[in-house]
């Protein structure tokens, strides 16, 4: 690992732990304050930044990868994997808590999540061509989380929230771009082509989880308050009285 690379991480190991601490701060006003429903998102925004947090530790330290002598872009950060599946299903219980989907919804959504990064993680460990056929099989269950939250999710988001249509569409789009740059950055890096190194893989895998992540979690939270057309909670609340909002 190259000090460029070392430097992403402790870089993205600061971002998610500043993430972490807004969201924790914002869960625990929330509680005082007693607004349930921004509780509920800032604890869940809370563990999935916590979570990016040791993994960008780890990395920084020098764990979760593994070379296996072969040559340049042979090392495999299979933390990040576990990351990954560990979080992203927080992520799509913020979208679907949101949304008020129906459990078939959520159900569905986690699902196909899990078998996309279960694929991905296959293609990353593959030496030889079948890394492709585990790509396209993670793309597929890409695509079909896509269709989950471009119509059923929408459907159901908006039945719950007549008048709130574009604050999901809004949260729907951010969240389908930010998802859709990672197949695109693992098929160039040297896990796929090796169109560029692993600093640059390291950026850009770091940047994408501070914005999917940290980013993406005060989007939510600027929605929660959007849709209940009041103001939530939030760390700057510690100092008022108990249950005043």
């Amino acid at each position: 690992m190259t000090a460029a690379t070392q430097t992403w991480y402790w870089l993205g190991a600061l971002g998610m732990m500043i993430g972490a601490l807004y969201f924790g701060l914002g869960a625990f006003s929330a509680r005082k304050l007693n607004d349930d429903r921004a509780e509920v998102l800032y604890q869940l925004t809370f563990f999935i930044s916590i979570i990016a947090t040791v993994l960008y530790l780890a990395l920084a330290s020098g764990y979760g990868g593994i070379d296996d002598g072969e040559g340049p872009g042979t090392r495999t950060v299979w933390i990040r994997y576990v990351t990954w599946i560990l979080s992203t299903p927080l992520l799509i219980l913020v979208l679907t808590y949101l949304g008020r989907s129906r459990l078939t919804t959520t159900t569905a959504l986690l699902g196909s999540n899990t078998l996309m990064i279960a694929t991905g993680f296959l293609a990353t460990i593959a030496r030889d061509s079948s890394k492709y056929t585990f790509y396209v099989l993670s793309l597929g269950a890409f695509l079909a989380i896509i269709y989950l939250l471009v119509v059923p999710y929408r459907q159901e988001a908006k039945a719950a929230y007549p008048d709130k249509g574009g604050a999901f569409d809004r949260l729907v789009g951010v969240h389908v771009v930010l998802w859709a740059l990672y197949p695109i950055v693992w098929i160039l890096s040297p896990e796929g082509w090796g169109l560029y190194g692993s600093t640059m893989e390291a950026s850009l895998f770091t940047i994408l989880d501070i914005l999917s992540k940290v980013g993406f979690g005060l989007l939510a939270v600027a929605t929660l308050a959007q849709i209940t057309g009041s103001k939530i909670a939030n760390p700057a609340n510690l100092g008022r009285p108990e249950g005043a909002h």
